[in-house]
């Protein structure tokens, strides 16, 4: 059974428990109309129904919604279901964080997502494998910013954990002699790494090309054999605007959670109309300065409709904007 027919055999058993409200078709209509005149995300699917759920049915619909649009690859047409075939078991999911490549006034570095994923099973291997592959899947990030270098072609054959290291076998990696730009090949190095040990909990990369150990890197050589993490002042983009994610469903009263490595530890945060017109920005004081990383939360409150959050840092000497990162969001 596919992932996709797991996920369906789910919805159908969780939509026979929905209680659906005598004016759910006007109030549905409404909203839609309402919503068009506003803004859809383009992540999200067109002509998705919506019911009226009651108590905790919309916590558990709502959480497979968002899997099965986040965390299952369009694997086009169901395999039809073969007469006296049984249900299998339901893989199981994880929200796993995945690094991706964005441009910033430093160069180029590192900004982190958190994507629901189905996983072979809750082994840390299982998590770093998905993790993996969501890296390397073309424009999957959802920030529109973020990229990722990775060429076309690279997957995950297997992934195995050995203690504090995670041994990676990729697959259709090129040779290193296409001429790659080398700080585009550090940058690709340290996506990886970072991925595979955030999803994993280890702190070191084996990496392994078509089952043989591999002495360099697309180029580079590994350290020890094994590859590890780069100074995050180093890696990682100096601001960071972790929630809410590019197109995340929120609320009216929404949590931005900003992390960075920035002078006197202080990021502002701003929030812009769809028109562009600013309706507040505030300074946020992280709970750590530069050299060090740190974080802070803030509540902002907004009214229906179009928002682009942002977090930025602006520079005592001339005044100007610098390391901004934003996400665009919808609020009902």
């Amino acid at each position: 059974m596919t992932p996709e027919d797991a996920l369906r055999r789910i919805l159908a058993a969780q939509a026979e428990t929905v209680e659906v409200a005598p004016d759910a078709l006007d109030t549905i209509r409404t909203k839609i109309a309402r919503r068009r005149a506003r803004w859809w995300p383009a992540w999200f699917p067109r002509g998705l129904a919506l019911v009226s759920f009651t108590g905790g049915t919309a916590l558990v619909a709502a959480a497979l919604v968002a899997l099965a649009m986040f965390g299952v690859p369009r694997l086009g047409a169901p395999t039809p279901a073969q007469p006296g075939a049984t249900a299998g078991p339901i893989p199981p999911s994880a929200n796993l964080p995945v690094y991706y490549v964005g441009t910033t006034g430093s160069g180029p570095r590192l900004y982190r997502e958190y994507h629901p994923l189905l996983v072979a099973d809750a082994s840390p291997a299982a998590k770093a494998a998905a993790a993996v592959e969501a890296m390397l899947t073309p424009h999957s990030a959802f920030d529109p910013d973020y990229t990722s270098p990775w060429p076309d072609g690279v997957g995950v054959h297997a992934v195995r954990v050995d203690g504090d290291t995670a041994t990676v076998d990729l697959t259709g990696v090129p040779d290193g002699s296409g001429g790659y730009d080398p700080a585009t090949v550090r940058l690709s190095r340290e996506q990886l790494i970072w991925t595979v040990t955030a999803a994993s909990g280890t702190s070191k990369v084996a990496l392994l090309v078509d089952g043989h150990p591999v002495s360099t890197f697309r180029g580079l050589p590994a350290t020890g054999g094994v590859l590890v993490r780069g100074p995050a002042v180093d890696v990682l983009a100096p601001v960071w605007l972790i929630d809410p994610q590019q197109g995340a469903p929120v609320g009216h009263a929404i949590r931005v959670r900003v992390a960075g490595s920035v002078f006197e530890g202080v990021v502002r945060v701003r929030v812009r109309t769809g028109s562009g017109a600013v309706v507040q920005d505030q300074p946020v004081r992280l709970n750590a300065a530069a050299p060090n990383r740190g974080e802070a939360t803030v509540t902002v409150n907004l009214a229906s409709g179009t928002y682009t959050v942002e977090a930025y840092v602006r520079s005592a000497q001339d005044g100007s904007e610098q390391f901004l990162d934003g996400h665009r969001i919808s609020v009902p």
